[in-house]
This record gives C-alpha cells, sequence and structure tokens, in this order.
C-alpha cells in the first residue's frame, strides 16, 4: 500500500476516533467511566491500526541506552514531572485511579501517532529540529475541543511534545516517550498532590526549564545511530 494511501487510512481512523470519542463526552460526562471505557477501546483499536499501516516506520529508529545515561535528560525528566505534582489540581474523586490507568492507553496511542509515525516522517522530510517543532504543533491543534481552551493546557501541551519530540529523536525509544506520557497524564490524574498548588506561572518555568534541558542533552549526546531507515 502506498504512503498516501496509509496516511489517508489514518486521517479517516482518526476522524472516526474524534467522532466517536466526542459522543461518549456528549452522552456521558467527560469524566465518567464509561465514557472513559469508550474513550480507551477507541485508543487502543487506532493504536493496533497504525502499528499494522507503520510498523516498519514505528521500528525504524534503534533504540541507545548509552544516551539515556545523562544527568541532563534524568533533570529534565525530573523537573518535567514535577510540574502535574506541582500544579495539578484536577479533581476526579473515585475515577482517579481509573484515569491514572487509562493514562497507559492514552500514551500508547498518541505517542505512536505523533512520534512513530509524524515526526518521523517529516524528520525524513524537514530535518529534526523542523520536525520535532511541526509535530508538537499538530499534537497541541489535535487537543482542540478536548480541553476547554486555558492557555497553560494547550501551551502546557507544546513544551511537552517538544519534550518528547527530543527525547525520543536522541533515544530511539517509543517505548520511553510512551512511558514518560502516560505518567505525566497519571499523575494529573492523582491530583492535586498539594492542598494549595502553586502558580501556573511556575508551571510555565518548570516545563520552559525541562524542555531547555531536554534540548542541550538531545544536541549535546548523540547515539550512534539516530539515522531513520527508509521505511515508509
Amino acid at each position: 500500500m502506498s504512503l498516501t494511501r496509509r496516511l489517508l487510512l489514518v486521517a479517516v481512523i482518526e476522524l472516526a476516533y474524534m467522532a466517536g470519542t466526542r459522543a461518549a463526552i456528549h452522552y456521558f460526562s467527560g469524566n465518567s467511566l464509561e465514557a472513559e471505557a469508550i474513550r480507551t477501546a477507541l485508543r487502543l483499536g487506532s493504536a493496533a491500526a497504525y502499528w499494522w499501516l507503520f510498523k516498519p516506520l514505528i521500528l525504524s529508529r534503534t533504540p541507545d541506552l548509552a544516551a539515556l545515561r545523562s544527568p541532563y535528560l534524568a533533570l529534565a525528566l525530573l523537573v518535567f514531572l514535577c510540574v502535574p505534582v506541582l500544579t495539578g489540581a484536577d479533581k476526579m474523586g473515585r475515577l482517579a485511579i481509573v484515569f491514572a490507568i487509562t493514562a497507559i492507553p492514552v500514551g500508547i496511542k498518541e505517542e505512536i501517532l505523533f512520534r512513530g509515525i509524524v515526526q518521523n516522517l517529516l524528520v525524513e522530510r524537514l530535518g529534526a529540529a523542523k520536525a520535532i517543532v511541526l509535530t508538537s504543533a499538530v499534537f497541541t491543534v489535535w487537543h482542540i475541543g478536548v480541553w476547554a481552551f486555558d492557555p497553560f493546557v494547550y501551551t502546557q501541551m507544546f513544551l511537552a511534545g517538544l519534550l518528547l519530540g527530543a527525547v525520543y529523536l536522541r533515544s530511539g525509544s517509543l517505548l520511553l516517550v510512551i512511558a514518560i506520557h502516560a505518567l505525566f497524564d497519571a499523575l494529573y490524574s492523582l491530583s492535586p498532590f498539594l492542598s494549595a498548588p502553586i502558580s501556573q506561572n511556575w508551571g510555565y518555568a518548570l516545563l520552559s526549564a525541562a524542555v531547555v534541558l531536554a534540548i542541550y542533552w538531545s544536541v549535546r549526546y548523540r547515539p550512534a545511530q539516530t539515522a531513520i531507515k527508509s521505511a515508509a
């Protein structure tokens, strides 16, 4: 199957996914168990379809574990994961654990799509820096309508996309960015951790610092094998 046809299939699947998730939110509440069960099934189904369509591309990077032994990366991830702990004020109530668990399918589906497919294809055509920025922008726009408009929420998504893109580019590990994404979302689901969460302005500062550290590590520490095989 040609690349164009596979991308059209991805677009159709994404439209169906969006329609299904919006319908679930409409007929149930956004934080209901029923809506989350439907969304989880749709996430896993679409992730399986993307894997089938683009498996060679998704597996085209060779993970370099040596690149992960950097204090800059460790500090970047620590600062990044502090954001939901320190600023999160979501009140999921009894369903907090459920949403924390379903953060795993969220991470799987979104990282396969945005890092495994979109970023990999764009790196081949535009180079690393432009690919990461553009993928992060698409990642942010894709969430419009899922969350009520909040500058902090959408800025956070863009910055998170930059960090995940940089980590994926240099580590070559899709499993790593899935784990980071899922843990970040799970921590938000379990928030608030503080009785009085800190200001979102500090959230901007923490996110920006995490991104700068991740990019610095990405530029300074280059794995031995970072080139994408021609798998499209």
